[in-house]
């Protein structure tokens, strides 16, 4: 029943006099009032969405109020199940000016401007308060440096929860804003992706890292304290005291000093 359908049935009600119809007028304005209350507990958030095209290939972006809330590989395995996902938490429209706005970002991106991403995100899909805490931690990692799964643990105060952080990364509903291609193994190996190992060297080399052959960061990688503000050669004895969750692995001294870092004066990184 409509809030007019509602209204136009408690006119009809037979009164007998004006204290009837104050009494009328008062529980109209009541009834209005708790529909409109119900109305807003059932209505379903809208997201627009709309496909895309990009140098990692074809994307499907969804866009609630609150900011990107899906980006998803149309080519994926599980791109039927995500998106079943998503229907179940919005209503969906489809918007191509919108979905084109994020594409202009991504492909920015990609070109390498390390500022071009600058939609908000909504982690709506996110189902677990830790699940959302280290994926807030991994916004924090900046383009041109890459942290490993035992150091975003530690970051977000779980040391031995490295397992869990990589099934995190794994269900990450916003990859590419969300950057879970930032995220590597402890041996320097970039690791497993779920768009493709192939789109995760497309994605780090467009942020400044060098890989080779073997898929590991180059030899040119500095270690960068995120307190401190200074960065190290990665075998120095000042790095290796460091806390992993303190540390960062950027791509090169120019980027590490581009963000604010200053070189160590043991080891004197070039």
């Amino acid at each position: 029943m409509t809030t007019m359908d509602f209204e136009k049935e408690l006119r009809e009600f037979p009164t007998g006099g004006s204290g009837d119809e104050t009494m009328l007028d008062l529980a109209l304005a009541e009834g209005r009032r708790r529909l409109s209350r119900a109305l807003k507990r059932v209505a379903r958030p809208r997201a627009r969405v709309g496909e895309i095209d990009t140098p990692v290939g074809p994307l499907f972006v969804a866009e609630s109020e609150r900011g990107i809330v899906a980006v998803r590989f149309i080519d994926g395995a599980d791109f039927d199940r995500e998106l079943h996902a998503l229907r179940e938490r919005f209503d969906l429209a489809e918007n191509r000016a919108a979905a084109n706005k994020v594409g202009d970002e991504i492909r920015r991106h990609l070109a390498g401007d390390n500022s071009a991403l600058t939609h908000r995100i909504d982690l709506s899909l996110v189902p677990s308060e830790f699940q959302q805490r280290t994926l807030r931690a991994l916004t924090r990692i900046p383009p041109g440096a890459v942290t490993t799964y035992r150091a975003l643990a530690e970051a977000v105060g779980a040391p031995d929860a490295q397992r869990a952080v990589g099934n995190t990364m794994a269900s990450n509903p916003v990859p590419i804003y969300v950057p879970c291609h930032r995220v590597i193994r402890s041996d320097g190996s970039i690791g497993n992706y779920g768009g493709g190992v192939e789109r995760k060297l497309a994605l780090l080399r467009a942020e400044g890292f060098r890989i080779g052959d073997a898929l590991k960061l180059s030899e040119g990688v500095v270690l960068g304290h995120r307190e401190t503000r200074i960065f190290c050669r990665p075998g120095c004895s000042a790095a290796r005291r460091a806390k992993p969750g303190k540390t960062l692995m950027v791509a090169d001294s120019s980027l590490a000093r581009g963000m604010g870092m200053r070189p160590c004066g043991i080891c004197r990184p070039a």
